[in-house]
Protein backbone atom coordinates (compact mmCIF):
# COMPACT_ATOMS: atom_id res chain seq x y z
CA UNK A 1 0.00 0.00 0.00
CA UNK A 2 1.10 3.93 -0.64
CA UNK A 3 0.43 7.18 1.00
CA UNK A 4 1.00 10.15 -0.71
CA UNK A 5 4.11 11.94 1.15
CA UNK A 6 4.94 15.18 -0.20
CA UNK A 7 8.30 15.55 2.04
CA UNK A 8 11.47 15.36 -0.34
CA UNK A 9 10.04 13.52 -3.12
CA UNK A 10 10.31 13.72 -6.75
CA UNK A 11 7.24 14.79 -8.60
CA UNK A 12 4.27 12.26 -8.89
CA UNK A 13 4.97 11.66 -12.50
CA UNK A 14 8.48 10.10 -11.70
CA UNK A 15 7.29 8.13 -8.95
CA UNK A 16 4.11 6.22 -11.00
CA UNK A 17 6.60 5.29 -13.49
CA UNK A 18 8.55 3.29 -10.84
CA UNK A 19 5.70 1.54 -9.35
CA UNK A 20 4.73 0.66 -13.24
CA UNK A 21 8.04 -0.28 -13.15
CA UNK A 22 7.18 -2.59 -10.42
CA UNK A 23 4.41 -3.34 -10.80
CA UNK A 24 5.06 -4.96 -14.70
CA UNK A 25 7.64 -7.13 -13.32
CA UNK A 26 11.02 -4.92 -14.56
CA UNK A 27 12.50 -5.36 -11.77
CA UNK A 28 15.88 -4.42 -12.58
CA UNK A 29 14.88 -1.08 -14.75
CA UNK A 30 12.89 -0.06 -11.26
CA UNK A 31 15.84 -0.77 -9.46
CA UNK A 32 17.84 1.54 -11.96
CA UNK A 33 15.98 4.20 -12.04
CA UNK A 34 15.13 4.44 -8.10
CA UNK A 35 19.07 4.90 -7.66
CA UNK A 36 18.74 7.58 -10.64
CA UNK A 37 15.93 9.31 -8.61
CA UNK A 38 17.81 9.18 -5.72
CA UNK A 39 20.52 10.98 -6.73
CA UNK A 40 18.15 14.22 -7.32
CA UNK A 41 16.31 12.91 -3.95
CA UNK A 42 18.63 11.54 -1.28
CA UNK A 43 16.15 12.32 1.04
CA UNK A 44 13.23 11.32 -0.53
CA UNK A 45 11.44 8.15 1.73
CA UNK A 46 9.03 7.44 -0.95
CA UNK A 47 12.15 6.33 -3.33
CA UNK A 48 13.77 4.13 -0.69
CA UNK A 49 10.29 2.77 0.18
CA UNK A 50 9.82 1.83 -3.41
CA UNK A 51 13.40 0.85 -4.08
CA UNK A 52 12.95 -1.50 -0.89
CA UNK A 53 9.60 -2.85 -2.46
CA UNK A 54 12.24 -3.93 -5.39
CA UNK A 55 14.55 -5.90 -3.41
CA UNK A 56 11.06 -7.67 -1.50
CA UNK A 57 10.16 -8.85 -4.96
CA UNK A 58 13.61 -10.16 -5.74
CA UNK A 59 13.90 -12.16 -2.69
CA UNK A 60 16.68 -9.87 -0.98
CA UNK A 61 15.36 -9.41 2.51
CA UNK A 62 18.51 -7.13 3.96
CA UNK A 63 18.30 -4.97 1.22
CA UNK A 64 15.06 -4.10 1.05
CA UNK A 65 15.00 -4.10 4.86
CA UNK A 66 17.60 -1.33 4.91
CA UNK A 67 15.92 0.78 2.42
CA UNK A 68 12.38 0.76 4.32
CA UNK A 69 14.55 1.19 7.17
CA UNK A 70 16.14 4.13 5.35
CA UNK A 71 12.56 5.97 4.77
CA UNK A 72 11.45 5.31 8.05
CA UNK A 73 14.34 7.10 9.31
CA UNK A 74 13.68 10.14 6.83
CA UNK A 75 9.82 10.11 7.46
CA UNK A 76 8.91 8.40 11.39
CA UNK A 77 5.49 7.92 10.58
CA UNK A 78 5.60 6.06 7.80
CA UNK A 79 3.34 3.72 8.29
CA UNK A 80 4.18 1.59 4.66
CA UNK A 81 7.26 1.55 5.58
CA UNK A 82 7.09 -0.11 8.93
CA UNK A 83 4.29 -2.50 7.59
CA UNK A 84 6.64 -3.64 4.67
CA UNK A 85 9.67 -4.35 7.25
CA UNK A 86 7.00 -6.41 9.46
CA UNK A 87 6.27 -8.38 6.22
CA UNK A 88 9.38 -9.37 5.71
CA UNK A 89 10.73 -10.50 9.33
CA UNK A 90 7.53 -12.32 9.58
CA UNK A 91 8.48 -14.17 6.27
CA UNK A 92 12.33 -14.70 7.61
CA UNK A 93 10.50 -16.39 11.06
CA UNK A 94 10.88 -13.64 13.23
CA UNK A 95 7.75 -12.77 14.54
CA UNK A 96 7.91 -10.97 17.99
CA UNK A 97 10.10 -8.48 15.67
CA UNK A 98 7.44 -8.13 13.04
CA UNK A 99 4.79 -7.47 15.69
CA UNK A 100 6.73 -4.81 16.56
CA UNK A 101 7.22 -3.17 13.19
CA UNK A 102 3.12 -3.67 12.40
CA UNK A 103 2.33 -1.78 16.07
CA UNK A 104 4.80 1.20 14.63
CA UNK A 105 2.60 1.12 11.69
CA UNK A 106 -0.77 1.23 13.20
CA UNK A 107 0.75 3.79 16.05
CA UNK A 108 1.87 6.06 12.69
CA UNK A 109 -1.41 5.57 10.85
CA UNK A 110 -4.31 4.44 13.45
CA UNK A 111 -6.85 4.25 10.22
CA UNK A 112 -4.21 2.13 8.18
CA UNK A 113 -6.64 -0.62 7.60
CA UNK A 114 -3.57 -3.03 6.41
CA UNK A 115 -1.33 -2.41 9.64
CA UNK A 116 -4.31 -3.90 11.52
CA UNK A 117 -5.02 -6.58 9.42
CA UNK A 118 -1.25 -7.76 9.75
CA UNK A 119 -1.01 -7.06 13.54
CA UNK A 120 -3.79 -8.99 14.08
CA UNK A 121 -2.49 -11.88 11.90
CA UNK A 122 0.91 -11.89 13.81
CA UNK A 123 -1.43 -11.83 16.97
CA UNK A 124 -3.26 -14.63 15.99
CA UNK A 125 -0.06 -16.82 15.02
CA UNK A 126 1.42 -16.33 18.37
CA UNK A 127 -2.17 -17.25 19.87
CA UNK A 128 -2.61 -13.84 21.44
CA UNK A 129 -6.85 -14.24 19.29
CA UNK A 130 -8.01 -11.47 22.56
CA UNK A 131 -5.50 -8.77 21.23
CA UNK A 132 -5.98 -10.39 17.69
CA UNK A 133 -9.60 -9.57 17.62
CA UNK A 134 -9.31 -6.04 18.66
CA UNK A 135 -6.99 -5.41 15.44
CA UNK A 136 -8.92 -7.21 13.57
CA UNK A 137 -12.17 -5.64 14.42
CA UNK A 138 -11.01 -2.37 13.91
CA UNK A 139 -9.35 -3.74 10.52
CA UNK A 140 -13.27 -4.70 9.23
CA UNK A 141 -14.22 -0.90 10.86
CA UNK A 142 -11.67 0.51 8.09
CA UNK A 143 -11.90 -1.87 5.37
CA UNK A 144 -15.35 -3.62 5.32
CA UNK A 145 -15.35 -5.15 2.11
CA UNK A 146 -11.57 -6.79 2.24
CA UNK A 147 -12.93 -10.86 3.00
CA UNK A 148 -9.58 -11.92 3.94
CA UNK A 149 -9.79 -9.87 7.28
CA UNK A 150 -12.98 -11.16 7.87
CA UNK A 151 -11.64 -14.98 7.16
CA UNK A 152 -8.86 -13.62 9.97
CA UNK A 153 -11.20 -12.54 12.20
CA UNK A 154 -13.22 -15.91 11.91
CA UNK A 155 -10.36 -17.53 13.25
CA UNK A 156 -9.75 -15.78 15.82
CA UNK A 157 -13.60 -15.83 16.91
CA UNK A 158 -13.49 -19.87 16.45
CA UNK A 159 -9.85 -20.04 18.30
CA UNK A 160 -12.25 -18.89 21.33
CA UNK A 161 -14.93 -20.86 21.40
CA UNK A 162 -17.25 -18.10 19.51
CA UNK A 163 -18.51 -20.41 16.89
CA UNK A 164 -21.53 -19.02 15.83
CA UNK A 165 -20.39 -15.75 15.07
CA UNK A 166 -17.10 -17.40 13.54
CA UNK A 167 -19.45 -18.97 11.11
CA UNK A 168 -21.50 -15.74 10.79
CA UNK A 169 -18.35 -13.87 9.53
CA UNK A 170 -16.59 -16.40 7.26
CA UNK A 171 -20.02 -16.56 5.65
CA UNK A 172 -19.57 -12.78 4.91
CA UNK A 173 -15.98 -13.56 3.55
CA UNK A 174 -17.63 -15.99 0.97
CA UNK A 175 -20.47 -13.35 0.43
CA UNK A 176 -17.76 -10.87 -0.20
CA UNK A 177 -15.62 -13.10 -2.41
CA UNK A 178 -17.84 -16.07 -3.70
CA UNK A 179 -14.84 -17.65 -5.28
CA UNK A 180 -12.99 -17.79 -1.83
CA UNK A 181 -11.77 -21.53 -1.64
CA UNK A 182 -10.29 -21.20 1.89
CA UNK A 183 -12.97 -19.79 3.42
CA UNK A 184 -15.21 -22.62 2.48
CA UNK A 185 -12.82 -24.85 3.66
CA UNK A 186 -12.16 -23.20 6.79
CA UNK A 187 -15.87 -23.10 7.61
CA UNK A 188 -16.46 -26.70 6.82
CA UNK A 189 -13.86 -27.48 9.45
CA UNK A 190 -16.23 -25.12 11.44
CA UNK A 191 -19.09 -27.03 11.03
CA UNK A 192 -17.65 -30.16 11.98
CA UNK A 193 -16.95 -28.76 15.40
CA UNK A 194 -20.73 -28.01 15.23
CA UNK A 195 -21.64 -31.42 14.81
CA UNK A 196 -23.02 -30.39 11.41
CA UNK A 197 -21.54 -32.78 9.46
CA UNK A 198 -23.70 -33.05 6.22
CA UNK A 199 -23.13 -28.59 5.66
CA UNK A 200 -19.43 -29.26 6.43
CA UNK A 201 -19.26 -31.95 3.35
CA UNK A 202 -21.02 -29.57 1.67
CA UNK A 203 -18.93 -26.54 2.03
CA UNK A 204 -15.64 -28.95 1.64
CA UNK A 205 -17.11 -30.08 -1.75
CA UNK A 206 -17.51 -26.32 -2.21
CA UNK A 207 -14.02 -25.73 -1.64
CA UNK A 208 -12.71 -28.31 -4.03
CA UNK A 209 -15.09 -27.34 -6.79
CA UNK A 210 -13.15 -23.88 -6.90
CA UNK A 211 -9.82 -25.53 -6.56
CA UNK A 212 -10.32 -29.25 -7.73
CA UNK A 213 -6.68 -30.05 -6.27
CA UNK A 214 -7.06 -28.43 -2.70
CA UNK A 215 -5.65 -30.86 -0.64
CA UNK A 216 -6.42 -29.36 2.52
CA UNK A 217 -10.11 -29.84 1.31
CA UNK A 218 -9.64 -33.32 0.26
CA UNK A 219 -7.89 -34.62 3.42
CA UNK A 220 -10.67 -32.66 5.31
CA UNK A 221 -13.74 -34.06 3.24
CA UNK A 222 -12.29 -37.43 3.78
CA UNK A 223 -12.38 -36.92 7.34
CA UNK A 224 -15.85 -36.09 7.39
CA UNK A 225 -16.96 -38.66 4.94
CA UNK A 226 -15.50 -41.31 7.11
CA UNK A 227 -17.59 -40.10 10.33
CA UNK A 228 -20.79 -39.99 8.46
CA UNK A 229 -20.05 -43.79 7.20
CA UNK A 230 -19.01 -42.98 3.85
CA UNK A 231 -16.76 -45.33 3.68
CA UNK A 232 -15.70 -45.14 -0.37
CA UNK A 233 -15.47 -41.44 -0.22
CA UNK A 234 -13.25 -41.20 2.56
CA UNK A 235 -11.23 -43.72 0.72
CA UNK A 236 -11.17 -41.23 -2.67
CA UNK A 237 -10.65 -38.41 -1.13
CA UNK A 238 -7.96 -39.60 1.37
CA UNK A 239 -6.51 -40.77 -1.80
CA UNK A 240 -6.71 -37.56 -4.04
CA UNK A 241 -5.36 -35.32 -0.72
CA UNK A 242 -2.45 -37.57 -0.95
CA UNK A 243 -1.52 -36.95 -4.83
CA UNK A 244 -2.27 -33.17 -4.84
CA UNK A 245 -0.68 -32.24 -1.56
CA UNK A 246 2.67 -30.36 -2.21
CA UNK A 247 4.40 -32.02 0.28
CA UNK A 248 7.32 -30.33 1.58
CA UNK A 249 10.29 -31.98 3.85
CA UNK A 250 9.17 -30.46 7.02
CA UNK A 251 7.86 -32.34 10.00
CA UNK A 252 4.36 -31.15 9.61
CA UNK A 253 3.70 -31.75 6.12
CA UNK A 254 5.47 -35.35 6.20
CA UNK A 255 3.15 -36.19 9.35
CA UNK A 256 0.02 -35.24 7.51
CA UNK A 257 1.17 -37.12 4.94
CA UNK A 258 1.72 -40.40 6.88
CA UNK A 259 -1.44 -39.45 8.70
CA UNK A 260 -3.64 -39.45 5.49
CA UNK A 261 -1.81 -42.56 4.11
CA UNK A 262 -2.64 -44.80 7.86
CA UNK A 263 -6.59 -43.52 7.16
CA UNK A 264 -6.27 -44.87 3.60
CA UNK A 265 -4.84 -48.33 4.89
CA UNK A 266 -7.38 -48.26 7.52
CA UNK A 267 -10.52 -47.80 5.05
CA UNK A 268 -8.38 -50.43 2.42
CA UNK A 269 -8.35 -53.12 5.41
CA UNK A 270 -11.98 -52.12 5.59
CA UNK A 271 -12.83 -53.40 2.26
CA UNK A 272 -10.27 -55.90 2.68
CA UNK A 273 -8.23 -54.90 -0.37
CA UNK A 274 -5.04 -56.09 1.98
CA UNK A 275 -2.65 -55.85 -0.97
CA UNK A 276 -3.44 -51.51 -1.21
CA UNK A 277 -3.74 -51.64 2.47
CA UNK A 278 -0.53 -53.04 3.12
CA UNK A 279 0.99 -50.50 0.58
CA UNK A 280 -0.46 -47.69 1.99
CA UNK A 281 1.09 -48.66 5.80
CA UNK A 282 4.70 -49.03 3.98
CA UNK A 283 4.41 -45.55 2.74
CA UNK A 284 3.91 -44.42 6.31
CA UNK A 285 6.44 -46.43 7.47
CA UNK A 286 8.67 -44.89 4.79
CA UNK A 287 7.78 -41.33 7.05
CA UNK A 288 8.31 -42.49 10.08
CA UNK A 289 10.24 -45.85 10.04
CA UNK A 290 10.14 -46.22 13.93
CA UNK A 291 6.81 -45.70 14.35
CA UNK A 292 5.09 -48.92 16.51
CA UNK A 293 1.76 -48.57 15.54
CA UNK A 294 2.33 -48.58 11.58
CA UNK A 295 4.74 -51.57 12.41
CA UNK A 296 1.90 -53.02 14.18
CA UNK A 297 -0.44 -52.02 11.37
CA UNK A 298 1.10 -53.39 8.61
CA UNK A 299 1.72 -56.77 10.66
CA UNK A 300 -2.68 -56.72 10.50
CA UNK A 301 -2.22 -56.54 6.46
CA UNK A 302 0.26 -59.25 6.13
CA UNK A 303 -1.74 -61.36 8.75
CA UNK A 304 -4.88 -61.03 6.48
CA UNK A 305 -2.64 -61.47 3.53
CA UNK A 306 -2.34 -64.85 4.84
CA UNK A 307 1.88 -64.93 6.20
CA UNK A 308 0.32 -65.16 9.81
CA UNK A 309 3.81 -65.90 11.04
CA UNK A 310 5.52 -62.89 9.45
CA UNK A 311 2.35 -60.80 10.56
CA UNK A 312 2.75 -61.59 13.83
CA UNK A 313 6.01 -61.05 14.73
CA UNK A 314 5.58 -57.48 12.97
CA UNK A 315 2.28 -57.11 15.44
CA UNK A 316 4.49 -58.46 18.68
CA UNK A 317 7.15 -55.55 17.59
CA UNK A 318 4.12 -53.06 17.03
CA UNK A 319 1.64 -53.86 20.03
CA UNK A 320 3.26 -55.80 22.37
CA UNK A 321 3.55 -59.62 23.23
CA UNK A 322 0.62 -61.54 20.89
CA UNK A 323 -0.67 -64.64 20.92
CA UNK A 324 -2.24 -66.62 17.86
CA UNK A 325 -5.32 -68.94 18.62
CA UNK A 326 -5.65 -71.08 16.11
CA UNK A 327 -9.65 -72.50 16.92
CA UNK A 328 -10.65 -68.71 16.70
CA UNK A 329 -7.97 -67.55 13.88
CA UNK A 330 -7.61 -64.17 15.39
CA UNK A 331 -4.91 -62.60 16.80
CA UNK A 332 -5.01 -61.74 20.76
CA UNK A 333 -3.45 -58.32 22.01
CA UNK A 334 -1.77 -58.76 25.72
CA UNK A 335 0.18 -55.64 25.95
CA UNK A 336 3.69 -55.34 26.21
CA UNK A 337 4.98 -57.36 29.18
Amino acid sequence: MMTNITVENPPHAETESLLDLYNSGNLPHAEKDCRKLLESYPESPLVFNILGMVFDAQGKDLQAIENYKKATELKPDYADAFNNIGIILNSMGRPEEAVARFEEAVRADPDFADGCNNLGVMLQNLGQHEKALEHLSKAIELKSTCPATHFNYAKSLRAQGKLEQALDIYNKAINLKPDYFEAYNNRGSLLEDLQRHEEARESYTDSIRLKFDYALAYSNRARVQKKIGNYEGAMEDFAKAIEFGNWKNNASDQNLKSRLYVNLGDILMFFRNYAKALAAYNEALNIEPDNQNLIGMKGNAIVALGDIEEGLKLKQQGYGVVSFDSLQGVSINHGRS
